[in-house]
């Protein structure tokens, strides 16, 4: 079994705030083409982050990508934004940021979104729970494969362990096949570098999943006891459901693509609003 190690995750630091605020600060850096000083928006963005999981670190690249702004992690206290993730539940009560994209853990959990500005939820079962079935629903990770270029599909076969699976990179029937281990703990874009590499995925972690999907790759969802202590089932569910697809056990499946690139539009035109919405694309 191989074991392709990615570089060290890289650690961001937190984006002091002392009360909420929707009025960014500004970073500058220089356009290589027009020589020009661009402005970016520095904005505070909340992910958890208990462990190093690179499907919740792509907030931060997504939201510099795609939305024009500088993102640094913040607690949720403090953020303006909270996106990748099943964080609803993390949410206190009077926060008034934007929700990007996050979903739920619990169905059923009690939630705190009064104020809450929603833009876009995981699935339609997260939408409905919170009374807003017609919200734009789509993972923000479905945009990953944007991020990166992959020029080879080179690797027969990748395994994605959810960061509390010891089990899956030594299951015995995937062992012929000379699998990937591909640490999600590692660094975000080196992450998705080896999933695009891969010819098909086998993974308990969701965005293992997700971003196979994002590239187009056949995948299978083999699940880890774990998964009863944080809400069952029910973040797969409802990402399958966003997609149209019946959430299989040990079973390769492979997303439609026609599906997948109707999430992407609609989250790709979410982001850009939230980036005019928080001052993005300043140029002098």
């Amino acid at each position: 079994m191989r074991d392709l190690r990615a570089s060290p995750t890289t650690k961001s630091g937190i984006f002091g705030a002392s009360a909420f605020s929707l009025i960014p600060e500004v970073s500058s850096y220089l356009s290589e083409s027009k020589r020009e000083v661009i402005r970016q928006p520095e904005i505070r963005v909340y992910y958890w982050r208990g462990v190093p999981n690179f499907g919740d670190v792509l907030a931060a690249p997504l939201l510099t990508r795609f939305s024009d702004v500088k993102a640094t992690w913040s607690p949720i206290d403090a953020a303006q934004v909270a996106t990748s993730g099943s964080v609803l539940e993390h949410i206190p009560a009077g926060w008034g940021g934007f929700v990007v994209g996050s979903g739920r853990l619990v169905e059923g959990s009690r939630l705190h979104l009064e104020r809450a500005e929603i833009m876009a939820v995981r699935g339609p079962l997260t939408a409905r729970s919170i009374g807003r079935p017609d919200c734009v629903i789509g993972d923000p990770g479905l945009l990953a494969d944007e991020l990166v270029t992959v020029r080879t599909r080179d690797i027969r076969l990748g395994l994605v362990p959810h960061w509390s699976d010891a089990s899956l990179a030594r299951r015995p029937e995937f062992q012929r096949y000379d699998p990937i281990v591909i640490n999600i703990r590692d660094d975000p874009l080196a992450v998705l570098r080896l999933i695009g590499r891969c010819q098909k995925i086998i993974a308990s972690s969701l965005h293992g999943l997700i971003v196979a999907d994002a590239f187009g790759i056949p995948r299978r969802f083999e699940p880890t006891p774990q998964f009863d202590r944080e809400g069952g089932l029910f973040k797969f569910r409802d990402y399958h459901a966003s997609i149209g697809m019946p959430l299989k056990i040990g079973e390769t499946q492979q997303a439609n693509w026609h599906i997948v690139e109707d999430r992407k539009s609609e989250l790709f035109d979410v982001f850009t609003d939230l980036g005019r919405l928080l001052g993005g694309s300043w140029w002098r």
